[in-house]
């Protein structure tokens, strides 16, 4: 094993990793902290959480958990309007969770640019599959539309 300590990973690999790392730690952090003020303050939800529950435990379907419980479904994005909200909150810890490869791509981009040599395509594809990701994010890209 000690014959290897000279191996190292290259810098866009180790870029990757750690922001990958670290941003799936925010967004769990953020999601576990959501559902406590989710609870905690239940009249600054999207979704009454005393009715949620009880709707999904009865095996409700989507449609009639967001009739139930909820004034009808305010589309994929909903947090968008609503962060300040326990749920809204809730979906953003999703979100970053879902975009992490998106802020790590970044980082592998900027690794290909200071590596040498340079790669600047495989740095050119990670900034589109960014965009992508960023427009996903937001709700302007869908891959079903």
């Amino acid at each position: 094993m000690d014959n290897n300590k000279h191996l190292k990973q290259p810098l866009p690999n180790r870029l990757y990793g750690n922001m990958i790392y670290w941003v799936s730690i925010v967004a769990a952090i953020i999601c576990i902290i959501a559902p406590v003020i989710s609870l905690a303050f239940p009249d600054r939800n999207v979704l009454d959480p005393q009715f949620l529950f009880s709707t999904i435990w009865e095996g409700a379907k989507p449609a009639e958990v967001w009739a139930t419980a909820g004034n009808g479904f305010p589309g994929g994005h909903f947090w968008l309007n609503n962060l300040t909200y326990g749920d809204g909150l809730m979906q953003f810890g999703i979100v970053v969770g879902g975009a992490c490869a998106g802020f790590s791509l970044i980082g592998a981009a900027i690794g290909y640019l200071r590596q040498k040599p340079r790669s600047p395509g495989w740095a050119m594809a990670a900034l589109v599959i960014v965009i992508f990701i960023l427009l996903s994010a937001i709700g302007i890209y869908s891959q079903a539309e």
